[in-house]
C-alpha cells in the first residue's frame, strides 16, 4: 500500500506519537529532533505541538485509517532505532501500541527479532519483502533452472550472456545526457559491470541504478539511504520495508547486501523525509511492472518531467 500523509485530524497525533517513542527511553538526542522536525514539515503542521505524548488508545481515537495505523508503527519503529540499539524495552513500548491499534506491522515484527537477537530470521523476513524478490520469482517462473544457472554463472564470473551484456553495452553510444549513457557512464566510472557481463548483479537489480540516475542521490551510504528513501515513497506496496532495510544497512550495521556494503550511524532523517516527500511526487511505481528501456533514450530531465520525479 502506498504511503499516505495524514489530514489535520490525524497529523498532531501522529507527530504526538513519534515524540512519544523518541522520548519514552529517555531524552531526545539530535536525530530523533531532526526527525520530529522533518515530519511535522512533510505533514504540513507546523503549528503542531510534537512535544507531548500521547497514550496507545487516545492514538486509536484519533487515527482509524489502517493504512495510517501502520504508517505510524513503522515510523516509531524507525524513531526506536536511530540510537542504533533496539532494546527489548523498545519492541515492548512499540507492541503496546500496535496491540491497542489492532494491526499488525512488518517492522514491529523485526524490531522484537532485534531486540531478542535473532538477526537471521529478522534478515529471511526482510529479505522475502524486498521489491527485486517480486522480479527474481518472475524470472524463475519464466526460466527455471536454466535461468537460475545462467544468473549464477554470470555473477560467480563463469560465464557472459553476451546478448543481454550487448544490449547494455550498446547504451554508450547513446548521446551524452541521455538516461541510458548516464547510467553506462555511471557503472564504467564506478567499475560494475553491466547486467550479462561477467561478475554482474541479475539485471532487475538495474532499476535501482536508474533509481540514482532518476533521483540524482549518490552510490555512497547517505545517497544509498536517500534512493531507498525516495524509492519508498514511490512504492505502492510495503515501502516501509525500504527504509528499514537501509537502516539496517547502513545505521546498524546489520545488514549485509550481496550488491553493497554496510555502515553504522549514516541515517539523516531530515534527508531521509524529504527524499520520501520527492518519491510521493513520482507517478508511476518504478519498482513494480515499470520497464526501465522506456525511458532510456530520453534526456534525464525529459525522464524525470515525464514521471513526475521533483527537482533534488
Amino acid at each position: 500500500m502506498k504511503l499516505e500523509l495524514p489530514g489535520p485530524r490525524e497529523a498532531p497525533a501522529i507527530l504526538r506519537a513519534l515524540y512519544t517513542a523518541a522520548a519514552h527511553d529517555g531524552p531526545l538526542i539530535a536525530a530523533e529532533k531532526s526527525m520530529l522536525n522533518a515530519a511535522r514539515e512533510l505533514m504540513g503542521a507546523q503549528a503542531a505541538v510534537i512535544e507531548q505524548t500521547i497514550t496507545p488508545k487516545e492514538l486509536a481515537d484519533a487515527v482509524s485509517s489502517v493504512a495510517l495505523r501502520r504508517q505510524v508503527l513503522s515510523g516509531m519503529v524507525v524513531m526506536n532505532l536511530l540510537d542504533e540499539a533496539g532494546s527489548p524495552e523498545d519492541a515492548a513500548f512499540v507492541n503496546s501500541f500496535a496491540s491497542e491499534l489492532g494491526v499488525d506491522s512488518n517492522e514491529v515484527r523485526n524490531l522484537q527479532q532485534i531486540a531478542d537477537g535473532d538477526l537471521f530470521t529478522m534478515k529471511l523476513d526482510v529479505a522475502r519483502r524486498v521489491w527485486i524478490t517480486e522480479h527474481l520469482a518472475e524470472r524463475w517462473n519464466k526460466g527455471g533452472l536454466r535461468w537460475l544457472a545462467r544468473a549464477v554463472g554470470t555473477k560467480l564470473g563463469l560465464a557472459e550472456e553476451t546478448k543481454l551484456a550487448d544490449r547494455y553495452r550498446a547504451l554508450g553510444h547513446l548521446p551524452q545526457g541521455t538516461v541510458g549513457r548516464t547510467y553506462f557512464d555511471s557503472m564504467r566510472a564506478d567499475g560494475f559491470p553491466l547486467p550479462g557481463e561477467k561478475g554482474s548483479q541479475v539485471e532487475p537489480v538495474v532499476i535501482h541504478d536508474l533509481m540514482h540516475v532518476l533521483s540524482g542521490y549518490a552510490t555512497d551510504a547517505e545517497g544509498e539511504i536517500q534512493t531507498a528513501a525516495f524509492s519508498a515513497g514511490n512504492r505502492r506496496q510495503d515501502p516501509f520495508t525500504y527504509l528499514f532495510f537501509v537502516l539496517c544497512q547502513f545505521h546498524l550495521g546489520i545488514i549485509e547486501a550481496p550488491f553493497s556494503f554496510s555502515a553504522r550511524g549514516r541515517f539523516d532523517p531530515a534527508a531521509v523525509v524529504r527524499a520520501v516527500n520527492r518519491g510521493m511526487a513520482v507517478t508511476t511505481d518504478l519498482s513494480s511492472g515499470w520497464d526501465p528501456w522506456s525511458i532510456m533514450a530520453l534526456t534525464v530531465d525529459d525522464a524525470r518531467a515525464s514521471l513526475g520525479v521533483p527537482p533534488v
